[in-house]
Formats: C-alpha cells, sequence, structure tokens
C-alpha cells in the first residue's frame, strides 16, 4: 500500500478547509478495512521523517482504531462498524509494537502506551511470543535513557493490566516480575544516585514505582513473596521518600495554594507519593498477621509471611519514618497535600496495632497539637475562596472526592480514630486543647482561624462524644459549651466562624435537644442566619435546619420544632429557593424535602409553587450537568426526590396533583423523549422520574390528558434505551392499565406495545436475563388480569413465547420459572379451553404441566431427619399460590371433550395439586396471625462511637480480602447472586391484584361443583382415585365455602357501613 497516499490523507486531516479535512478523513475511513492499511498506517505514524504533528494526529487515530477494532465478540466485515483489523496487520503491529513505543516521540508516547495497553490486555501473553523478553533486553543502563524509559512503560502497561484482577487471575503478573523487575533494582538505584533534580531519573523512578504499584495492588505476586526480594524493594522504597528534593521543589512557607499545588506536581514529589501510596495499601493489607491468617488461609502461605515480615520488621520502620516527614509541616517546612494524606492513613492502620501504637502512644498527643490540628484551622487559601469564590467555597468543603485528597480531612480522620480506639491517652488532651483556643477567642486574646479549628475538631467528635459511654462523661460539658461558647460565634463578624459554628450545633443535635429551651432558641437562629450576608454561611445555616427540624432514626419531626418551624414556613422556604437560585447543592434540596416531608399539612396550600420552583431547579441543573459536573447532577437528583416527597405528603388530598402536573409532565417529557440529535441526554434521572410518574399515575383521580401523552416516550424509552429499567417502568404501566382501562383498550396500539415489551424480553432480546424475564411475567399479568375477555388475540402470542423460552433458554431459578408458570395461570383463568388449545398446537401442554406439577411438589431440602418438609422452592407468596389455585381450577370449566388427552389423565394431579394449594393458604394465614410481626432486635446497647483499644493490644478489624469481594461481585455478575433481590417473598399486604376479591377457595369449589353437576360419572371416578385422606380433604374444603362466603359478604357489609 502507498504510504505517501496515507501521510497525504493524515496531512489532510489537519487542513483548515474544512472540505479539504472532510475530504482527507473520508479518504481514511474508505481504506480501514483493506488489508495492508492498517500496518501501513502504523509505519507512517511512527515515521522520524513525518512532521510531529502529523505524527501526533495518526497515531491518535491509529489508537482510536485499536480500540474500536482489534477485537470484537461478533465480528462482520459486511458492517460498517463491526468488523476487526486483519490478522496479518495485527501481526506486524505486535511485532514492532515495541519498537514504536521506545523511538516515539515523548508528546506521542503516551498514544503509544494506550495502543499497547488495549493490546496486550487482549493478546498478552499468548499472541506475545517473546514480547517480555525484548522488553527486558531494554533495561539496560548503557542504552540511551528514551529507550530505558520506553521499556519501563512497557512494564507499566503490562502490569496495569493485572491492578484489580483477583488472584486467580494474576499468574501473569508473576511472570513479568520474573522476567523484569531484578533488572529493575539497579535502575532504581542508578536513578537514587542521579545527581539531585534530574528530572529524566525521577520521570523512570516514577515509572518503576507505578508498575510496583500495579503489581502488588491486589495481592503481593509469588515472585515478591521471596523475603530477600521483598526487603530490597521496602528499602528502595524507602530511600525514595527520604531522598531530598532539589530547591526548586522545595517551597517557603509564604508560598500561595497555587504555588503549593504546582509544587506538589512535581515528579520528585509524585515518586515519593506513590511510595508512600505502596507502604499504606501493604500495611493495610498485611499489618495484622492474625487477620492475614484469618482471611489468606493455608495456600497462601507466602503471604502470611510477608504479614508478619511487614508487622515485626517493617511497620515501626516506617511509621517513624512518616512521624519525621510531618515534623517538617511542624517545623514550617513543606510537604505536597496528597502525600501528608498518605502519611496520615499510614498512621491510622498504626493507631490500631499495639506494636505501633507503642511508639506512637508517646508522641501522639504533639502530633495532635503540633501537626494535625494546624491542618484543621481556617487559612489563607479557605479565605480566598470565601471572598472570591463562595459557591467554589461551599463546593471543596462538600464535595465526597475532595476528601480523598484532602490533607485537612485526612487530619481529622486520624484525630478522630486516636480519640475512638486509643480514647484514654488522646481524648480529654484534644478536647481541653480546644476548648483552651475557644475561650481564648471568647476572651478575647485568640485567634479567629485557631478557633475555626478548635470548632472543626470538636464537631468531627460529636458522634463518639453523643454515644452512651462519653455521653454520660461529657454531656454537661459540652452543653455548656455550646451556649457559652460556641452559640455566641453564630454573631460574631468574622463570616467563616459563624459558618463553622452553625455546622458544630448541627453536629450536636442530640446534645442540643438536651435543653428545649437552648433548642428552641438555637434553631431561631439557625433561621435568622439564612438571611446573613455570607453565603456559605447561609448555605450551613440551611443544612444545619435540616438536623435541628428532623429526626432520622425515628424519621419524623423532632419534639417542639412543629409551631416554631411552621409559623414562618412560607418564608422558611423562600429563603430556601433564593439560596437555591444562588448555588446547586444537593444538601439545599434535602433541607426542603424535610421541609416538606415534616410539615405536610403547611406544605400542600404551596404545592403548586413548590412543584414549579423544584421542576424549574432541575431543568436548569439538569442542563448544566454535562458529565462532569457531579454536583449539579447530585442536586438533580435531589429535586426529584423532593418532588417525590412533596407528592407523597398530597396523596391524601390527591385533587392536588391535578395542580401539580402542569410543571410536572414537561419534566417527564424532557426525560423520556430524545433531543434533535435523537440522543437521551438525561438517562441518569430516569429511575427518579418514573418514580413521580407513578404517583401521578396511582393517586391522581383520574389520569389526564397530560399524564398520558407520556404513555408512548416512555414505552419508546424502553425500546431505545431503557431496557434494564423494565421494572420501574413496570409500575406507571400497569396503572395505566388498571386505572384507566376503557381508555387503554380504546386505543389498540397501547396493547400492542405492552405486548412488544413483553415480547422484546421473551424472545428478541439477547440481553434479557432472568430478572428481566420476571418483570415481563409480571407485565403479562397485570395486561391479562386486568384485561379479561378484551385481548383474546394477545393470549396465544404470550404462550408461544413463554414456550419458545422454556425450550430454548430455560429458566434457571425458582422464582423465574414460577413467574413463567403463574403467566400460564393467568391465561387459564382469562380463558382455559383457549389457552389449552394453544399450548397443544404448541405440542407444549405435556411439557408445560409436567413442569409445573413438579414445581408444586418441590420443597426446600429436609434440614435435618426427621424434620418436617421445608418450604416449596415455587409459589412462596400467597399471590402466587393464588394464582395457580384460579388458573388450575378453570381448567375444571372446559368440558372433557374439549381438553387435551394430557389434562384429561393428569386431573387428578391438578385438583390433588389445587386442594394442597388451599391448605398452604391457611396454614400461611394463621402462621401470620400468630406471629403478627417481625422480631426487632434491641440494638440499644450497642456502643458504636468508641473502641478504646488497650495499649498491648490490636483493634479487631473485620477487613473483607479484595479476593473475596471480587469473588461476591464474580457471583452477582454471573447471576448466582440475585434471589434474594428478586426474591419470591414478595409483601403481599402491599401488592394489589385484580384478583383480590376473588376468593380462591370459593373459585374451586364453584368450578368443581359445576365440574360435578355436568359430568357426575366423570367426577365420581376422579374423586375415587384420592386416597383417603384426599378425599377427606376435599369434603373438607366444600364443606366450608358457605361459611367462606358468608364471612366475605360481612366483611364487605362491614366496609361499606365504614364508608
Amino acid at each position: 500500500m502507498d504510504l505517501n497516499s496515507i501521510y497525504a490523507a493524515l496531512a489532510g486531516t489537519l487542513a483548515t478547509d474544512q472540505a479539504a479535512r472532510q475530504a482527507a478523513e473520508d479518504a481514511l475511513k474508505s481504506l480501514e478495512r483493506v488489508p495492508g492499511y492498517f500496518s501501513s498506517l502504523f509505519q507512517v505514524v511512527n515515521s522520524k521523517e513525518a512532521p510531529l504533528e502529523v505524527r501526533q494526529a495518526g497515531i491518535i487515530y491509529f489508537k482510536n482504531l485499536v480500540n474500536k477494532h482489534w477485537e470484537r465478540e461478533n465480528p462482520t466485515q459486511d458492517e460498517a462498524t463491526n468488523w476487526v483489523i486483519a490478522e496479518q496487520d495485527r501481526q506486524f503491529v505486535r511485532q514492532n509494537l515495541l519498537e514504536a513505543l521506545v523511538q516515539a516521540h515523548p508528546l506521542c508516547r503516551s498514544q503509544v502506551a494506550e495502543s499497547l495497553r488495549k493490546i496486550s490486555s487482549l493478546d498478552f501473553p499468548e499472541k506475545l511470543p517473546g514480547f517480555l523478553e525484548q522488553v527486558a533486553a531494554r533495561l539496560d543502563a548503557s542504552l540511551p535513557p528514551d529507550e530505558i524509559h520506553g521499556a519501563l512503560i512497557a512494564i507499566r502497561v503490562l502490569t496495569k493490566n493485572y491492578e484489580y484482577r483477583s488472584s486467580e487471575r494474576r499468574k501473569g503478573v508473576n511472570e513479568i516480575l520474573i522476567a523484569c523487575f531484578p533488572k529493575l533494582v539497579p535502575l532504581m538505584e542508578a536513578t537514587l544516585a542521579a545527581p539531585l533534580g534530574d528530572e529524566k531519573a525521577a520521570e523512570m523512578q516514577k515509572v518503576m514505582i507505578k508498575s510496583l504499584w500495579s503489581s502488588i495492588h491486589q495481592s503481593v505476586p509469588l515472585y515478591m513473596q521471596e523475603l530477600p526480594i521483598f526487603m530490597q524493594w521496602m528499602e528502595l522504597l524507602y530511600r525514595v521518600i527520604e531522598a531530598p528534593v532539589p530547591p526548586q521543589a522545595q517551597g517557603s512557607p509564604t508560598a500561595s495554594a497555587d504555588e503549593k499545588k504546582d509544587l506538589g506536581k512535581m515528579v520528585f514529589w509524585k515518586c515519593k507519593r506513590w511510595a508512600a501510596h505502596i507502604l499504606h495499601r501493604l500495611f493495610q493489607k498485611y499489618g495484622n498477621p492474625k487477620l492475614s491468617e484469618k482471611q489468606l488461609g493455608e495456600e497462601r502461605k507466602g503471604e502470611i509471611v510477608i504479614s508478619k515480615t511487614f508487622h515485626d520488621q517493617l511497620a515501626n520502620h516506617f511509621l517513624q519514618m512518616f512521624m519525621h516527614k510531618l515534623e517538617t509541616l511542624a517545623n514550617g517546612g513543606f510537604l505536597p497535600e496528597r502525600l501528608v494524606v498518605e502519611a496520615t492513613n499510614y498512621i491510622m492502620i498504626a493507631v490500631t496495632l499495639a506494636v505501633t501504637w507503642t511508639n506512637l502512644k508517646p508522641n501522639c498527643i504533639p502530633l495532635i497539637m503540633q501537626v494535625l490540628f494546624p491542618m484543621l484551622c481556617f487559612d489563607d487559601a479557605d479565605e480566598e475562596l470565601w471572598t472570591d469564590d463562595p459557591n467554589e467555597f461551599i463546593r471543596k468543603s462538600n464535595d465526597i472526592m475532595e476528601d480523598y485528597q484532602s490533607q485537612r480531612v485526612g487530619a481529622c480522620n486520624l484525630i478522630i480514630d486516636l480519640c475512638k480506639k486509643r480514647t484514654t491517652t488522646t481524648l480529654l488532651p484534644t478536647l481541653e486543647f480546644c476548648v483552651g483556643h475557644l475561650k481564648a477567642y471568647k476572651e478575647g486574646t485568640g485567634n479567629a482561624r485557631i478557633a475555626d479549628g478548635a470548632l472543626y475538631c470538636i464537631g468531627s467528635l460529636a458522634s463518639p462524644l453523643q454515644e452512651k459511654k462519653l455521653a454520660a462523661q461529657y454531656e454537661q460539658q459540652i452543653l455548656w459549651l455550646l451556649k457559652d461558647v460556641v452559640a455566641p460565634m453564630i454573631k460574631t463578624d468574622k463570616g467563616h466562624l459563624r459558618g463553622r459554628a452553625a455546622w458544630m450545633i448541627s453536629q450536636f443535635v442530640k446534645t442540643v435537644m438536651k435543653d428545649q429551651p437552648f433548642f428552641q432558641a438555637i434553631t431561631s437562629e439557625m433561621m435568622t442566619l439564612l438571611a446573613d450576608s455570607d453565603l456559605p454561611v447561609r448555605f450551613q445555616a440551611a443544612v444545619a435546619l435540616r438536623g435541628l427540624i428532623y429526626n432520622p432514626e425515628d424519621s419524623a419531626p423532632r419534639e417542639g420544632i412543629e409551631q416554631l418551624v411552621g409559623a414562618v414556613f412560607p418564608q422558611l422556604l423562600q429563603e430556601m429557593f433564593n439560596l437555591m437560585d444562588q448555588i446547586g447543592s444537593d444538601e439545599l434540596i434535602a433541607t426542603v424535602e424535610v421541609l416538606i416531608e415534616c410539615f405536610a399539612e403547611q406544605a400542600a396550600p404551596h404545592a403548586e409553587n413548590l412543584c414549579s420552583r423544584l421542576s424549574q431547579h432541575f431543568l436548569r441543573l439538569a442542563a448544566a450537568d454535562d458529565g462532569t459536573d457531579d454536583e449539579a447532577s447530585f442536586a438533580a437528583c435531589q429535586c426529584c426526590r423532593a418532588i417525590t416527597t412533596l407528592l407523597e405528603a398530597v396523596k391524601k388530598t390527591p385533587e392536588l396533583y391535578a395542580k401539580l402536573e402542569p410543571s410536572l409532565v414537561p419534566l417527564l417529557h424532557t426525560v423520556f423523549s430524545p433531543d434533535a440529535a435523537g440522543d437521551y441526554p438525561f438517562m441518569e434521572y430516569m429511575e427518579d422520574c418514573l418514580e413521580i410518574l407513578t404517583y401521578l399515575t396511582y393517586y391522581a383521580p383520574t389520569i389526564s390528558d397530560g399524564v398520558w401523552s407520556l404513555y408512548k416516550p416512555l414505552c419508546q424509552s424502553f425500546f431505545d434505551w431503557a431496557f434494564d429499567y423494565l421494572s420501574n417502568i413496570n409500575l406507571p404501566l400497569d396503572n395505566y392499565i388498571s386505572r384507566c382501562n376503557d381508555r387503554f383498550l380504546a386505543h389498540p396500539e397501547h396493547v400492542e406495545t405492552v405486548y412488544k415489551i413483553i415480547e422484546r424480553v421473551l424472545q428478541t432480546d439477547e440481553q434479557s436475563g432472568e430478572r428481566d424475564c420476571v418483570e415481563a411475567c409480571k407485565l403479562s399479568e397485570s395486561l391479562i388480569l386486568n384485561c379479561m375477555g378484551k385481548i383474546d388475540a394477545v393470549i396465544p402470542p404470550i404462550l408461544n413465547l413463554i414456550v419458545h423460552r422454556f425450550r430454548t433458554n430455560p429458566p434457571q431459578k425458582e422464582h423465574c420459572r414460577a413467574e413463567f408458570l403463574k403467566c400460564v395461570a393467568n391465561c387459564l383463568y382469562y380463558n382455559p379451553e383457549g389457552t389449552a388449545m394453544a399450548l397443544e398446537q404448541a405440542g407444549a401442554t405435556n411439557e408445560i404441566f409436567q413442569i409445573w406439577l413438579e414445581a408444586l411438589r418441590a420443597r426446600e431440602e429436609e434440614v435435618q431427619e426427621g424434620q418436617a418438609l421445608g418450604n416449596k422452592t415455587h409459589f412462596r407468596s400467597l399471590h402466587d399460590k393464588k394464582v395457580c389455585i384460579l388458573g388450575l381450577s378453570s381448567i375444571l370449566r372446559v368440558p372433557a371433550t374439549s381438553l387435551p388427552p394430557t389434562l384429561q389423565s393428569g386431573m387428578s394431579f391438578i385438583v390433588q395439586s389445587i386442594m394442597e394449594l388451599l391448605q398452604d393458604i391457611e396454614t400461611e394465614k394463621k402462621r401470620k396471625e400468630e406471629t403478627g410481626g417481625d422480631d426487632e432486635d434491641d440494638d440499644d446497647d450497642e456502643e458504636e462511637g468508641i473502641i478504646d483499644v488497650d495499649d498491648d493490644c490490636d483493634e479487631e478489624l473485620v477487613k473483607e480480602d479484595m479476593d473475596d469481594l471480587l469473588a461476591k461481585l464474580s457471583q452477582f455478575k454471573d447471576g448466582d447472586g440475585w434471589d434474594d433481590l428478586f426474591g419470591d417473598d414478595e409483601d403481599d399486604d402491599e401488592y394489589t391484584s385484580p384478583i383480590d376479591d376473588v376468593d380462591e377457595l370459593i373459585f374451586f369449589v364453584d368450578n368443581f361443583t359445576m365440574l360435578q353437576t355436568n359430568f357426575p360419572n366423570e367426577t365420581q371416578a376422579l374423586t375415587s382415585s384420592f386416597p383417603p385422606e384426599g378425599q377427606g380433604l376435599l369434603q373438607a374444603i366444600v364443606a366450608q365455602a358457605p361459611q367462606r362466603a358468608a364471612e366475605n359478604a360481612a366483611k364487605k357489609a362491614q366496609e361499606k357501613a365504614a364508608g
């Protein structure tokens, strides 16, 4: 293939003229599936003769082709997208990829590495023979540094592919280590000996450390389990962290926040951070030998040896190193924030172990006071954000992702751990230290920024301080502190201190509640703060109000709050919406949600305005979410939940729903409908919006035209993309079918659409699993039972779908199998003769009824010998049993001459199965009456906050090994772990159905009596085949029917009289 034409086309893609650029792109696309093109493209983009900008454009294009077409699950060369690169081209690339990587220009190397990542993830090691040997040969100090660097990147890419794999899938990483890591040791030594400030050496060092990280992230491989090798690498990591950094990376006490951030990005500090990251991970996984023995077992003895070695020889060695590093901060020196976080993470583990606590204990109070506490205090960076960008200040202060990188959060977490787990040594000195600073500020001799840190520190300890054990000891002192010191700070002229005081009050609500006058006064102060001059203070007051108003333990308003807040409810709502106009935050909307829930009666007159404002906020926030703004996304979701809470609050006055629909219907149309390009930009809000639609279709007095306008886009969403939301879609669909049945049936396309949904799940869609089939069966039940006698044409196709599924992909789970059989039962109940005929025409009568009767007989295995039979494995709920009874009893209405031979001969089994189900229902009803409800465990005596480990003991850590976790996740992925999530013990009290008013016993007796009247001889022959106990049971059931009918009539009369 002509390389020059490929080069010309690549150069053409950089043209400024749109037409020329498009022509070049089309020329390249036309060649993509031509054999030889891909290898030729590879040569061009890696040619040093081509200009750099052409190589850059070409290597990105090459990488994209690799990612899309190196391998596909079901490749076909006929389709435009589902094709794979020719094997001869792939082989050429495999043979030359390492050379391309080591020779690549620095600006192109990352793209080549990404191509290697994709290729190696699919082909290594089987289709890349000799690749490791080629890489190892490049790890020669005599070669140019750039070539060595390229080979190191190859190792990094290979190990990265194994980073998150479970132990049984990580054997390949050991081969990488055996081939390459012996040569990395002298290279590490060389980088450590390089002149101070050598960035190329530091870059190579970073790549080697990151390769080690990927290798040990899940578990230490066999190669590294050799103690001399392991200890050699531990010493190298120690030297990396202790090595000096060049002057340009050291920073100064006067450096700004941005300057410090830039310093932290320098490669010298990155090497230290990654080394510290490895040590933290090893300490976390192997620091406790007892736990390691328990988790790893006999088959992983090498890792247990590593655990004992780390515990006995290395844990304190690295602890002293990290403590020394943190001492730099106390002396006014600079450490990057991410390195500080790694150091505090390491020390948090050291707190839990006796071997390290012995060395940490004498230094823990100085550590808290001189190193950790200063990080908690309000600083110059905070002041700058507070003044220049208060929205960003709020975002950073409430962003969970920031917590993983924040030294302030890391320091705070370490203080909390010290005070919770080594309480005797640390708690009282820490509290006295903080209270001292607060008193000093109150007396006019303290510093506002330090007082801010003291409030943060004590507020962070609120959870353990309010647990029973410590509450009895400290409650009065904390209450005094809140009333005499913290509350007055709400009126200080320092905005950040007002906000921090409001935050601390919200942390100690349990304590505040002990003094009702103070509780009332402080709640009023918080409402006053909603008009504060500083946005972060207003925000914090709104968040604090949520805790003061709502008791999450009781899911109810706090005592004494109704009158106080209720009196100013409209003004409070307005202030909340004013805040929401200024900043989109899920925290604010959560407070609005609490207000609606706690003050439903007061909210009702404002429901229309509330709904309109929440809808407007949702549309604004959802539009602002470009996929990177998590805050906007969370806030938009919270808007939906607040709307749901509002709909729940006013459901007792359903006439209000009509006033809310003008705001909600456009919102739902926006989510359910594609945009001009045919995309669905608001997919992530589908679940919340489906819940809103469920409320509108269930509680409104009637389903309005506006809500009906959502039916078509709702169903189209399912067909276009929302397959996985069928369980949520089913709820409003059921309401459309059941609550507005005449309108549903008036349009044949409605029935057709529901059938197509069922068909897509059960037959035409390969992605459907058993959970999806369960939902399809539930939808078919709603359709059949709500449209009795009006959808004859749909019944045979549904039965054919069930037969097809049983024959091609039979359900493995009992619950799924039961749902399919219930679907057959519903069809029998709808039209027994037509159903029997359809099954017979499909040649499936014997097949289906054999499966059904086996399922009815199946029970759980006996727990022990001599014990009664276990519970049924199928049809466990009362509703399931009832559906089976109605379906099987319906067969009794069909003349014997119209029944297939299989059913004629099996009638005895069918009737006995019905009687057994009736008996099971009565037993279950009596059990429920006797037990009443589930017993609740009394957890009041549990102490979650304080552990206070003895100095010579390790904390009893309960960690789950990552391999165990991956195994469990794999179970769910393979479908073995979902039974509990969609199991068959549904709550019959909450499930409503068109057959609820049908008494299954009376239905059976009526049909059996009809059979007996019309065919006395056949009925006599049938019952005479029963065993004596079966005959007696039948007589008892028949005799019970009149009494049951009288009881039902009395119950209906009573309900009618009660209104």
